[in-house]
């Protein structure tokens, strides 16, 4: 679970309400990661549960408390001397970020009132719990020594500095326009990354729910003045929703493992699929049930589908990387040019100067040239070579890495659409092996019993006819190359990951009707499933061909003809049904 800014700022909100002024009584700490303290109020006592695990970071109030270990850790038995019989003066969240001070007022041995500090860090994986006083660290759940961090040293003895500050628009109290004004029309990535940077108090989850509540496509790249207004009325909502109590409902999104991504201390307009949102009268309420939920294990198919959608992300990253590594190593002809610039005007150039104008030799346009002055001109102008050479290696380098990856999306992509297809136990562990052979997977070290081997699909369209449909690309590598022969025809989806569909016919060439069955079945087999106008490529087998090394499912094929099908899901659901295929 990650907890966003704006979350924080509904929790602080209820913390103040709730333990302001309280008394701890006690200290338990009954894991690693969680501490909490027992708080007598005027009427009743609560609990206060500070959990700092790095999976799901979260303070929340409870009725009950939980059990403690036999022996108390040695940062347990530090609190218990300092705090217990403190008083809580003050609740305080720093700025929009995900960092909760609790303000603890003692009486000193000499009778004066002495202040410390709990500071809560809900930072993700980096989450910490820091006891300061007057901003010197006394002690903290996680040490991070110098050599761990030279910035932030978290280790007794030292101040305390806190987490880097966002930089950007505070969410709850900069005008709507502005930060709308502060989003490019256009943007090279998301546009939830955009407004992730033009702003603070929110991440990924929030600034996807604003573009939806403002009705903008959640995979958009630009903005339309429409959009614009859209965008400010959203966030108008928000900051209104925000400020108008301090009873906040909130959403929690659960996943399908029934473990809680985020929550939500606003009304949500958008639920990823395979999420379900939970609503609560309040943010502490919606806590208490994220921590409360036990994980289901997902069937092996969606684990391995969660697999393949993490590894197509981090391949779709890199594929985004090699293109502006590859664009920038396209400038290197302009490094070749002011080098060929400068060779031809050395005599004009005098030495120890930092910058010079010369005339492009190619073209007679002036270059502006930026100069090392602790070098000769001619030795500049190696500079630019050197610059040059470099790039130019380097394109090529970059070029091919961009193929492989480009090639492991497709493959990738293509064992998704298997995950979708698949329907037996036997597709499933043919998928599972061809990630591990693939390295996605580990191997294991017993290898399981060989429980046979999956059939691809066959369907009898006529006496003469026949249409067999791989549903992985085990089953596809056997239809194509060892179920048909070289006059059958071959069919697959255009450039979308799909079924490999074949004819095989006793007749001279097979009918037009089943030719037409076979290029709907390709679609309907194919991530581009339930379109219109699906382009398909049908072509004699023999055309087809396999390159050396390439990857399972992977094709190369010349004399294709096209078809354009809008496939007729009740045709092809009764052919399926006639042929016993659920």
């Amino acid at each position: 679970m990650n907890l966003e800014g704006i979350a924080l700022y509904a929790l602080t909100d209820y913390l103040k309400q709730e333990i302001t002024g309280s008394r701890i009584y006690k200290v338990g700490m009954p894991s690693a990661h969680i501490v909490y303290f027992s708080l007598k109020r005027e009427h009743d006592t609560i609990h206060l549960i500070m959990d700092v695990n790095g999976g799901s970071p979260s303070v929340r109030v409870v009725a009950a408390a939980p059990d403690n270990p036999q022996e108390p850790p040695a940062f347990c038995m530090l609190l218990r001397k300092h705090l217990e019989e403190g008083k809580i003066t003050q609740v305080r969240q720093y700025g929009l970020d995900r960092v909760i001070e609790l303000e603890i007022s003692l009486l000193g041995r000499t009778g004066r009132i002495i202040t410390k500090q709990i500071i809560i860090e809900l930072t993700g994986k980096n989450a910490n719990l820091v006891f300061a006083e007057d901003g010197k660290i006394l002690d903290s759940l996680k040490h991070v020594s110098p050599l761990m961090n030279s910035v932030r040293v978290i280790q007794p003895g030292y101040a305390y500095n806190p987490p880097p500050p966002q930089s950007g628009l505070n969410i709850l109290t900069a005008s709507p326009e502005e930060i709308v004004e502060a989003v490019p029309d256009e943007v090279t990535v998301s546009l939830w990354k955009q407004l992730v940077k033009a702003t603070t108090g929110i991440g990924k989850a929030s600034a996807l729910q604003l573009l939806s509540a403002a009705k903008i496509p959640l995979n958009a790249n630009y903005l339309t003045p429409m959009d614009r207004k859209h965008l400010v009325s959203a966030i108008t909502d928000v900051q209104a929703d925000m400020t108008a109590s301090t009873a906040y409902p909130a959403t929690a999104l659960i996943s399908e493992s029934n473990q809680c991504q985020t929550v939500f201390p606003f009304p949500v307009t958008y639920v990823p699929e395979g999420f379900r949102a939970e609503t609560f009268p309040n943010i502490n309420d919606a806590l208490c049930h994220a921590a409360r939920l036990q994980p289901v294990q997902l069937p092996e198919q969606d684990l391995l589908r969660k697999t393949v959608l993490s590894e197509l992300r981090k391949t779709e990253k890199k594929i985004s990387a090699l293109e502006q590594d590859l664009s920038l190593s396209n400038d290197a002809d302009t490094f070749r040019i002011i080098a060929d610039s400068l060779m031809a005007a050395l005599y004009q150039i005098q030495k120890g100067a930092a910058s010079c104008s010369v005339p492009n030799i190619y073209d007679g346009a002036l270059l502006q040239v930026t100069l090392s002055p602790v070098l000769t001109p001619a030795e500049n102008a190696q500079k630019y070579y050197k610059k040059y050479n470099k790039l130019k290696r380097a394109q090529d380098e970059i070029a091919l890495h961009l193929a492989e990856a480009t090639d492991m999306r497709n493959w990738l992509e293509s064992v998704e659409e298997s995950l979708r297809l698949a329907t037996t136990r036997q597709e499933t562990e043919e998928i599972k092996e061809e990630l591990q052979t693939a390295g996605i997977l580990p191997v294991p070290k017993r290898k399981s019993h060989a429980s046979g081997k999956s059939s691809p699909l066959q369907i009898v369209y006529s006496e003469s006819t026949r249409i067999y449909i791989g549903k992985n690309n085990r089953q596809n590598e056997e239809v194509t190359f060892k179920t048909a022969t070289g006059n059958d025809l071959w069919l697959h989806v255009q450039k979308i990951p799909g079924s490999h569909v074949v004819i095989k016919t006793t007749l001279p060439e097979p009918e037009p009707e089943a030719v037409d069955a076979a290029v709907q079945l390709a679609a309907h087999f194919s991530k581009a499933r339930g379109g219109s106008q699906v382009p398909v490529d049908c072509v004699p087998r023999r055309f087809v061909k396999k390159p050396p090394g390439a990857k399972p499912g992977f094709v190369l094929f010349t004399n294709q003809k096209t078809f354009y099908t809008t496939p007729d899901e009740a045709f092809i659901k009764n052919l399926l049904q006639k042929n016993n295929i659920k």
